[in-house]
């Protein structure tokens, strides 16, 4: 009686230990050692199996139990877990991993862990497939967001709630010169020409969480202006709960230098054919006045000649003077007819800077100058360009003080591009002139035509290049003429 009573209490006791296992969340299998002669582990005999693990093998218990592992599960072997229970009975020490098994029907990933019992071992795995393909989607989209920020061609930033940069793209870093390490101490305001346009899209953002198409003005790190429209939104880091914001900046300097370089072609053709109508309407009177200032001498009696000779002189002066107005007009409207020969832009410009270091010398004005040596020789007319270089190192000479003054001639190549920077140290020009400085006629100059800058740009946009100005009163000037090498 007392052997019956142990026998139910054991079989009781399997039954309840069976049904906390087949309740149990992970699938869970006992093994036990096959040694050979040698006493080396070569297989594993099934002792139990429970319900979860029965579905995710797609076994029946009846069929495994006294079974060898490999004979049922043969890609055990194959992807060595086999040899991980080994490891664990001969060691004792438990081990956890991850583990992919691929077979014709099935694609599967398991967290495995073994632990040894007796000179076994029991091992419990949990499908773990779909937060493998949960986290390859989320990895996937990470990738393709981190190529759309590296790759893209516009610049784009991420900056703290302070406004610091965290990060930044290579475009970027390559549009305004700063390295990221460099950008990592700078807040997004360093990079705006005016502080009250920083200050405004600060505010908008802080109160609405965006900001679209924002145009303003940022600066580089040789402060070179870029025209731009920024696009801005906050985000919420989740872990300090604050405000972030990410944005995009698009250079608009190109497309809005496209626009003015239009405008000015357009402004020069208009002024091309006013020039030739006065030209024609001036110069026909002009040379019929001056025939007859000539008849006039001729003909008016001796004795007044000398009291009527400063009247002559007067005609005459000026009359030579509308003269070459119209000429000075007609020549600054009209493309250049180019003599180009490869050549250094270096070598032009030093050349030019000879006809001015006398006067700079006499003034006691510092020059300063910097050639890029690896700017290759392109075609360009030596004298026209003689012409224009000379004529902005004069009007930079003329917008200084003596003996404080200081003429900066750099030269730089930059993405195939050579780049020719005139600054001076002198009074400035107001914004509203600066919009003006290329038209005919327009000057600061008590004594000026308004013609001299016009025919600089013309014969800077005969050699396919662009001239701009960045001015500010008070503290100098610089003209930047970019040529393509």
């Amino acid at each position: 009686m007392l052997e019956n009573f142990k026998n139910e209490t054991n079989s009781s006791t399997e039954e309840i230990l069976k049904s906390i296992l087949d309740s149990a969340f992970d699938g869970i299998m006992s093994f036990d050692s096959i040694r050979n002669d040698r006493g080396d582990i070569i297989d594993f005999e099934w002792l139990f199996i429970n319900d979860v693990a029965e579905e995710l093998l797609d076994l029946e218990s009846d069929d495994v139990m006294g079974e060898r592992l490999i004979s049922v599960l043969p890609l055990y072997q194959k992807y060595g877990i086999v040899d991980r229970l080994i490891d664990v009975v001969l060691s004792g020490k438990s081990t956890t991993f991850e583990q992919q098994v691929v077979d014709e029907s099935s694609n599967r990933w398991y967290q495995m862990s073994i632990v040894k019992l007796g000179d076994g071992c029991t091992m419990t795995l949990q499908d773990i497939t779909d937060e493998k393909e949960a986290i390859k989607a989320v990895k996937s989209r990470e990738n393709k967001y981190q190529r759309l920020f590296e790759e893209s061609i516009d610049a784009i930033f991420f900056v703290n709630h302070d406004f610091f940069f965290v990060d930044a793209n290579e475009a970027l870093i390559q549009a305004y010169g700063y390295s990221s390490i460099e950008l990592s101490r700078m807040s997004l305001d360093m990079l705006f020409e005016d502080q009250a346009d920083f200050l405004a899209l600060k505010a908008e953002l802080e109160q609405n969480g965006r900001r679209e198409e924002y145009e303003t003005v940022l600066l580089d790190r040789n402060q070179y202006k870029r025209y731009c429209t920024m696009n801005s939104v906050s985000i919420i880091d989740l872990d300090t709960d604050q405000q972030n914001y990410i944005g995009v900046i698009r250079d608009m300097t190109k497309r809005k230098q496209a626009d003015l370089e239009l405008l000015r072609a357009e402004k020069l053709s208009m002024t091309g054919k006013l020039a030739r109508t006065i030209a024609h309407e001036v110069r026909n009177p002009l040379t019929n006045l001056s025939l007859a200032l000539e008849q006039l001498k001729d003909e008016i009696p001796e004795e007044v000649v000398e009291d009527a000779e400063l009247y002559f002189n007067i005609i005459s002066r000026n009359t030579d003077r509308i003269g070459k107005l119209i000429s000075d007009l007609l020549n600054s409207s009209k493309p250049k007819e180019l003599q180009l020969v490869n050549q250094s832009l270096n070598r032009i410009v030093s050349d030019t800077l000879d006809l001015v270091r006398d006067r700079l010398n006499l003034q006691s004005m510092t020059l300063e100058e910097s050639y890029e040596a690896a700017i290759p020789d392109f075609p360009l007319d030596a004298d026209q360009l003689n012409v224009a270089i000379l004529n902005l190192f004069i009007n930079a000479i003329e917008a200084m003080k003596p003996e404080v003054g200081v003429l900066t001639v750099t030269t730089i190549l930059e993405k195939g591009k050579a780049i020719l920077t005139i600054t001076d140290n002198g009074k400035g020009i107001d914004q509203k002139s600066i919009n003006h400085l290329f038209e005919p006629f327009f000057t600061g100059k008590k004594e000026g035509t308004g013609l001299g800058l016009t025919t600089v740009q013309n014969i800077v946009h005969s050699h396919q290049g662009v001239i701009s100005i960045n001015s500010e009163l008070g503290v100098g000037t610089t003209f930047y003429v970019t040529f393509n090498c």
